[in-house]
């Protein structure tokens, strides 16, 4: 076979090759159109998060408080204050140098005599940090009567505001007067049981507490003819404590009381009258031994709760005079 023969062969066989191909593989129908989309949205540019800055501010410095004025002896023997008179009602006193005076003859009714006299202390009263002062009064109503007692001033911004009384003796003599821990101690000696009205001989300590509005008494101690000295100790709870409604106050004595019996009382703001008042008996091995003693106390029963001041007193058997006390100021919770 020439060349020419087998050039056309290949070409045919080629072409049929073509022809096989094309129509063994037919184009594949087209799928199912995608319908056509809504229009895309304006996309949303998202914004990183923003935040209102906190400005922080330097701590503040807190206005320093001017310190309040203390008192001085001149506005107190100048000052003019309501003072409880004879009578209990307050009376108007102006002092001018320590003194104030109401007519001209002690013999006419009416006359008054106040005397601040020198004996003026100076301390915190009332716990708010400003400085207090007590003074001694000396009244006289016409006679003999040389009534003293000792009146309590508080600082109100740099003024004196007379807030109570409290009455020591007629004609007693003081031989040391100061504040001390919020409390107001003396040293003075007042009437014994055979005292004449002129010339008292009783040796005693006194200290006074601002209380709920009152000047009252917190301790009291006396001597004997023999120079031993009458102390009530109460030892628990602690002053100025809280006190569940139920507890035990215990305490001693340096010489038990006659009969070894105290006079507990048991007082509530405001009110002059004990709320429950009783004996208590001190356990002591002879008469006028030292002594121990328990009072259980119970509140639930009248469901109060709030400050309580609770004294014990030795009293005289002849005539009812104070010889001891000593006190226990609460907060029944």
């Amino acid at each position: 076979m020439n060349k020419r023969w087998l050039w056309l062969l290949m070409l045919s066989l080629a072409a049929l090759a073509c022809r096989i191909s094309i129509d063994t593989f037919d184009t594949p129908p087209l799928a199912t159109p995608i319908p056509n989309l809504p229009a895309s949205a304006t996309p949303g540019i998202i914004q990183p998060p923003t935040f209102t800055p906190v400005i922080i501010e330097p701590p503040a410095t807190a206005t320093p408080t001017a310190p309040v004025p203390a008192l001085t002896v001149e506005q107190l023997k100048n000052g003019r204050f309501d003072l409880p008179g004879p009578d209990g009602a307050p009376h108007t006193v102006q002092f001018q140098a320590g003194l104030f005076q109401k007519g001209n003859d002690p013999a006419e009714p009416g006359y008054m005599a106040v005397v601040m006299t020198d004996s003026i202390a100076f301390g915190d009263l009332n716990g708010d940090g400003a400085s207090d002062a007590a003074a001694v009064i000396v009244e006289n109503y016409g006679g003999t009567g040389q009534f003293v007692s000792v009146a309590a001033f508080l600082n109100r911004g740099g003024t004196p505001v007379y807030a109570a009384s409290y009455f020591v003796d007629d004609r007693a003599i003081l031989n040391a007067f100061a504040i001390y821990n919020g409390e107001i101690y003396m040293d003075a000696i007042v009437h014994g049981i055979e005292d004449p009205l002129c010339c008292p001989t009783l040796p005693t300590r006194q200290v006074l507490r601002l209380w709920q509005g009152a000047l009252v008494l917190s301790s009291f101690i006396s001597k004997t003819p023999t120079g031993a000295e009458r102390i009530i100790n109460i030892e628990f709870p602690s002053n100025d404590t809280e006190a569940e409604k139920i507890f035990t106050l215990r305490g001693s004595v340096s010489i038990a009381p006659f009969e070894n019996n105290l006079v507990y009382e048991v007082y509530l703001p405001g009110v002059a009258e004990p709320l429950t008042r009783g004996p208590l008996m001190v356990n002591a091995p002879d008469l006028g031994m030292p002594g121990t003693f328990e009072l259980p106390l119970n509140f639930s029963a009248a469901g109060y709760t709030g400050p309580v001041r609770i004294t014990l007193s030795d009293l005289s058997a002849a005539d009812g005079s104070l010889m001891a006390l000593d006190a226990l100021f609460v907060v029944v919770k």
